[in-house]
């Protein structure tokens, strides 16, 4: 009986093993969260910085575009993530603060050239994220919705690299 008791036992400690490891997120999936969390509120805290220190107009309506077109990916990610029990992070990492920080200390006939470089840099990097948790993630809600976002990514890039010219004063 204390056999049968302890088979029993250890049974369903390891079925209990599997079933949380098979709801726990993936760490693929994690990192991409994570990842395009800190990014995408790293665009919005950029964006806004553009919209007090632009000198063009063209320059801090992007920065306009950015804020807004973040916020609302920023929040699908959260409600996506809450979803697959992933934690989004609060805030961004300190590199990105970092970056964030020499942004801000630069001048104002600086600013708009440093900006624009930094935005097509940063959705060079987000749309090799976003392609790749498209391919290799396993939430399939993460996998599709990444998939969706990407043309909206490759559009702020043409959008950036459009500016980056006139930053430059070139045409």
């Amino acid at each position: 009986m204390k056999v049968v008791t302890l088979w029993a036992v250890c049974m369903l400690f390891a079925t209990a093993t599997v079933v949380a490891q098979g709801t726990s997120p993936d760490s693929t999936d994690q990192n991409f969260v994570r990842k395009a969390a800190e990014g995408g509120m790293l665009e919005v805290k950029l964006g806004e910085l553009a919209m007090r220190r632009g000198k063009s107009q063209k320059v801090k309506d992007f920065g306009k575009t950015m804020v807004s077109d973040h916020q609302k990916v920023n929040n699908e990610l959260k409600d996506l993530a809450a979803r697959g029990q992933i934690t989004v992070p609060a805030t961004i990492s300190k590199s990105m603060q970092q970056q964030y920080d020499s942004l801000a200390a630069v001048g104002t006939d600086q600013f708009d050239m440093l900006y624009m470089n930094m935005m097509i840099a940063s959705h060079e990097q987000t749309i090799g994220l976003f392609q790749g948790q498209s391919n290799k993630g396993k939430d399939p809600a993460l996998k599709k919705w990444a998939d969706s976002k990407v043309p909206a990514l490759k559009h702020h890039l043409e959008m950036a690299k459009g500016l980056f010219k006139p930053a430059l004063g070139q045409k």
